[in-house]
């Protein structure tokens, strides 16, 4: 049996700030984008004196995106649901301008609509920004002398919207990486990264790169919408992805004894499959120093069956693979009962957290704390643990940036003289908080609120302030919006972080049972891609579940198992199709599948005993009494 080589299982918080704050060119030209975005509209904003200058330059944060495809999404997205919620707003001030006790229902009726809508509409997010603006502009009948003026506050919104929408995609435009460049050049690095990785398993996290490979695969499809002809090769590079992730997952259970000669042969055809893969789509590439790769005899399966996954992302690199009709994922294709009723009680939980930061301020008579409901919209997540993660980094991130304003209120504002150097100001601070935001979700978040703390502070009106009041009020808003968030997420039907992980892998397990025995040929490559992003999903849960104040020891040991149960898996079929041998052992995976099946619903299955005192003949034998044997060992632990 194979011993599979395990990296650290988990990061020092000195590694993981390294790994999360590591620059390279992509993303410092995005943070040039937001910072250069953010002083211009907030120059615009000063010199025509337009509402809300602190929103203004926090939007640019929410719109800009990594390439130009996604920053225009974004834009549209928003400018739609802005229009969406102005219209509504002055429809609902006909009915509860007068009537301050209608205002309340309408309030909730808001929430309610927008966040199911949310999750469970094509259009959610659209529907989310529609939701918070209107239940926004509903709390502002509270403090305003007439319905006149907050008529004109409400129409103000859209172009406190479309200035930084409109400024962020002209210069996402003029600027802003080429999806489909971006998307190529991502693929070749990946693709070197994994060839490095097979040949020194320890130069990388696999877990890191199957999460990157998947965004990856979000990334072509935004190509494939910005430039219609590289849509002739959206089949082939969604086959080529699956197949990395194949890679990957085999590459993780070649045992630590392999040689490096045969490490070094797997990651020159890799290289090889880069090469085709960038001289196919006309880039290209230098081969002056190329390898070639040994064609020695195979004596491990896994090294047999990362041969053949390796060459089968040659063929596929090269434009030799036979072409095969797109095969969806198996998932509903309407969302059920449960699922329903999981969504519109995470709505409902918003609702109540939004109704008491409304009450709170409302009964306190202190208005200037409105940011908490912002806060309830903007923190709430399906689990326990998601929640509070974000929580963390919310509260972090109002701390550091409300600091930061505070001292810029005293020691810098005084001395600012016109609308340049405050610009450069909030260009200074602008780029700290986009380095921290253009991370990954670990830690985004947290660069984010830090802007969004320090804007409010600093922002206040068209001149310097010496003011900390505004600053002190929104920050508490913050604190007292995250509180209610966690009294009724962890009150209200908790959903832990740690379940929704095991529920992750024992779906992916049953999905390797199904897998194994499936006789549609065309479906096998998404439901690999399928099983790999099920158990990434677990993994990120599992790390959020840190936050949940649980031991993930166990949980720790169930995830390797269920990472070694997907690579066995993956060498077996691999094995099968590449046999020359007409006739295979059908039965055996026809029981292996039923083991897996039962160890998804939580049974134990029998003990594999194979034949005693037999020696497997072939490479697929050994392949298959070795997943079993993997099937004994996860029983015992899962």
């Amino acid at each position: 049996m194979p011993t599979p080589i395990e990296l650290q299982a988990r990061d020092g918080f000195t590694a993981l700030l390294r790994r999360e704050l590591a620059l390279n060119d992509t993303r410092i030209r995005l943070i040039i984008r937001i910072t250069g975005c953010t002083a211009i509209v907030l120059a615009i904003a000063m010199t025509f004196q337009i509402p809300l200058p602190a929103y203004i330059a926090y939007l640019v944060f929410l719109v800009s995106q990594e390439d130009a495809a996604s920053t225009l999404i974004s834009a549209v997205g928003g400018l739609v649901a802005v229009t969406l919620a102005v219209a509504a707003s002055i429809l609902l001030y006909v009915f509860d301008a007068a009537a301050p006790a209608l205002r309340i229902p309408l309030l909730a009726a808001s929430t309610l609509a927008g966040i199911f809508l949310a999750r469970t509409s094509r259009l959610g997010p659209i529907a989310f920004l529609a939701g918070f603006i209107l239940v926004l502009s509903q709390t502002l009948l509270d403090d305003v002398p007439s319905t006149e003026y907050v008529t004109h506050t409400v129409l103000w919104l859209w172009v406190v919207i479309a200035v930084p929408v409109g400024v962020a995609v002209l210069a996402h435009l003029l600027t802003g990486e080429n999806p489909v460049a971006l998307a190529r050049k991502r693929a070749a690095q990946l693709m070197e990264r994994v060839a490095a990785y097979i040949e020194n398993p320890y130069s990388a996290n696999p877990s890191h790169l199957r999460g990157e490979l998947l965004s990856l695969g979000q990334l072509m499809n935004k190509a494939f919408l910005w430039n219609k002809k590289v849509k002739a090769f959206a089949q082939e590079d969604s086959r080529m992805i699956a197949t990395l992730l194949e890679v990957l997952q085999i590459a993780r259970y070649h045992p630590s004894s392999a040689p490096l000669a045969s490490r070094r042969s797997l990651a020159i055809s890799l290289r090889q499959s880069r090469r085709l893969f960038l001289q196919r789509r006309g880039i290209t590439v230098d081969v002056a120093n190329s390898e070639s790769e040994s064609t020695s005899a195979e004596l491990d399966p896994s090294q047999a069956a990362l041969r053949g996954a390796l060459n089968e992302l040659r063929d596929e690199a090269s434009g030799k693979a036979p072409a095969v009709s797109a095969t969806a994922s198996p998932q509903q294709a309407v969302t059920n009962t449960l699922e329903q009723r999981a969504h519109m009680r995470f709505a409902f939980k918003v609702m109540c957290a939004v109704l008491a930061s409304y009450a709170t301020y409302t009964l306190l008579d202190w208005p200037g704390i409105r940011t908490a409901i912002t806060t309830c919209f903007f923190v709430s997540l399906t689990t326990v643990g998601e929640s509070v993660h974000k929580l963390t980094l919310r509260l972090s991130g109002a701390i550091i940036g409300g600091v930061i304003a505070g001292l810029c209120i005293v020691f810098v504002l005084p001395s600012l003289t016109d609308i340049g150097q405050l610009c450069l100001l909030i260009a200074a601070v602008s780029a700290f908080c986009a380095w921290i935001s253009t991370s990954s979700e670990t830690i985004a978040y947290g660069g984010m609120q830090i802007a969004f703390a320090f804007f409010l502070g600093v922002l206040q009106g068209y001149g310097p302030t010496e003011d900390l009041t505004v600053l002190r009020d929104r920050v508490v808003g913050i604190v007292i919006g995250n509180i209610w968030i966690t009294i009724f997420f962890t009150t209200l039907w908790p959903i832990s972080a740690l379940d929704q992980a095991r529920t992750k892998w024992t779906s992916a397990i049953g999905a390797l049972g199904a897998l194994l025995v499936t006789k549609d040929a065309t479906a096998i490559g998404s439901m690999k891609a399928d099983i790999c992003k099920k158990i990434a999903e677990g993994s990120v849960l599992k790390a959020r579940g840190m936050f949940e104040w649980r031991t993930t020891d166990r949980l720790a040991s169930e995830a390797r198992y269920v990472e070694q149960l997907a690579s066995a898996v993956f060498v077996v079929l691999r094995l099968k199709e590449n046999a020359t041998s007409p006739i295979h052992d059908e039965e055996a995976d026809r029981l292996a599948s039923q083991r897996l099946m039962a160890l998804s619903k939580g049974t134990r299955s029998d003990t594999y005993v194979g034949d005693v005192g037999r020696t497997p003949s072939t490479l697929l034998d050994q392949a298959r009494q070795q997943l079993n044997e993997e099937i004994d060992h996860a029983s015992r632990t899962i």
